[in-house]
């Protein structure tokens, strides 16, 4: 039961977030003929300011929310109040700072868009709470409102100012616009109100909670934004363009999964915890499921990186394919060690978690120095290095912890990597013979027989798992499809 209701969460939360990563990416292709590289980097100099910024922002008490197992409606009012004095320190701070910050990216001309931006502190700050305590309730399903409000107002605003030609200041506009939009649909799903009281006593538990948290999305935000910083600062605004539109492609496919499934799986986990439950089973079933979707993600990007680009970017914007490739690769590398990360957050060691951020932050941010006085593709390909090393480190420490054997492990990997092996094969030949038709014919092709490719392997290694998908889905399952999952699972 645990698990059908963890798969229906997981369900309505891939839905809600895979509908605004198709209208996100539907919008970045219309964006990408309206607007140059440059205009891209400059926004994106602020969301790297922004993004280090979120993560110490509310100190770590909106995923102590999320955690903590009793006084739901305390734990609710400390994280509100944080979330609001924090908000309105970071959008003070900088609107203060918008100088420093600009000239760190040798551009004098985003300063202006870094002080509009610092609104979004105060705006996205305000929903924080309420976002929160969906997710602690496993309501992905109402989280469809806010989530599909941000992306569209989003998009709409960008689009329709690109058009009137404001250039970078569409997307900055748009931004907020969004996470107003958010911000108010947040508190409609969540019927949870502030009060004018404050139970201190819960404030120390929480922010000591949230310390280890504040370390660890440090530690991730190096790691997973790093690049960002280190292509803006040593490469320049243009650079930084290309290497975002490349990156948000596997970031709304390939990552999209991995944050729905961490956004479901961490308070799963926490509440099995909190029972006495075993994470081992609930560990290794999240792994097959999850590689079952990135796997081939991250491999269908790799093999149309080229089609895909010129298809709904342009060709100027060419010079982003390598990076795509190197970067979907990253991506799938990255699905194999993430959920480690949300065991040892429903387990409460954060801290162990913060020392594994900080052996990949020792690791990675030199190699990708190293790599950004080369180039833009060397930092792409030093993400996908440094990556598999440190999933497999993931991956080590949580065997250990869990006690499941390595062939329990590879068997819960086996389907998608034999499916991701043809899918890769399939596509490599279908290029290397069909000659240079239109990009679109080209990318069809490859969508059609690769994807028959992942679906006939697959179903010829684990037939049972496409019927386990069947029967967590929210309809009415008889009495066949539980008897084959259940022999799925004996076997």
């Amino acid at each position: 039961m645990r698990t059908a209701v963890t798969l229906r969460a997981a369900l309505w939360a891939f839905a809600s977030t895979a509908g605004t990563r198709i209208i996100s990416l539907l919008s970045l292709a219309v964006l990408a003929r309206l607007l140059a590289p440059t205009d891209f980097g400059l926004l994106a100099f602020a969301l790297v300011y922004i993004t280090y910024a979120e993560t110490i922002g509310d100190l770590g008490t909106t995923v102590a929310l999320i955690y903590w197992p009793e006084r739901r409606d305390d734990a609710a009012q400390v994280t509100f109040v944080i979330n609001i004095v924090m908000g309105m320190l970071w959008c003070g701070g900088t609107i203060a700072l918008a100088p420093l910050i600009a000239d760190f990216f040798n551009s004098p001309e985003a300063e202006a868009i870094i002080r509009v931006l610092a609104l979004a502190f105060l705006v996205k700050f305000a929903g924080n709470t309420h976002d929160a305590l969906a997710q602690k309730d496993l309501r992905f399903k109402a989280r469809m409102i806010p989530e599909l409000g941000l992306t569209s107002t989003k998009a709409v605003i960008s689009i329709v100012l690109a058009f009137a030609g404001l250039g970078a200041w569409s997307l900055v506009w748009g931004h907020l616009a969004g996470l107003t939009v958010w911000t108010i649909g947040a508190w409609m799903i969540v019927p949870w109100r502030p009060t004018l009281g404050f139970p201190r006593d819960l404030l120390l538990p929480m922010l000591r909670y949230g310390r280890g948290i504040i370390g660890v999305n440090v530690i991730a935000a190096v790691v997973h934004h790093s690049d960002l910083l280190i292509v803006g600062r040593m490469i320049g605004a243009r650079a930084l363009g290309l290497y975002q539109i490349a990156y948000k492609i596997p970031e709304a496919s390939v990552s999209v999964i991995l944050w729905v499934a961490s956004k479901v799986l961490f308070p799963a986990f926490s509440k099995m915890q909190h029972s006495g439950e075993g994470l081992r089973h609930a560990y290794l079933k999240a792994l097959r499921y999850v590689s079952f979707v990135t796997v081939p993600m991250a491999a269908g990007l790799f093999v149309s990186a080229g089609p895909l680009v010129t298809v709904f970017f342009g060709a100027k914007w060419a010079d982003a394919v390598p990076l795509l490739q190197w970067l979907a690769i990253y991506a799938g590398l990255r699905s194999l060690g993430t959920h480690a990360g949300d065991v040892l957050k429903a387990t409460g060691r954060s801290g162990l978690l913060a020392v594994l951020g900080l052996v990949k932050a020792a690791i990675l941010l030199p190699a990708l120095i190293l790599a950004g006085s080369s180039g833009v593709e060397e930092v792409a390909m030093t993400m996908a290095l440094v990556t598999a090393g440190t999933a497999t480190l993931n991956l080590v420490v949580v065997k250990r912890l869990l006690g499941f054997r390595w062939e329990e492990l590879l068997r819960s990997l086996r389907t998608s990597l034999a499916g991701g092996l043809a899918l890769v094969s399939t596509g490599l030949l279908l290029l290397r013979f069909i000659g240079q038709p239109s990009p679109v014919i080209t990318l069809l092709l490859l969508i059609v027989l690769c994807g028959a490719a992942y679906g006939i392997v697959t179903w010829l290694v684990d037939r049972y798992l496409f019927t386990e998908l069947i029967a967590a889905l929210p309809l009415k399952r008889n009495r066949s499809t539980e008897t084959d999952v259940r022999e799925g699972e004996q076997g």
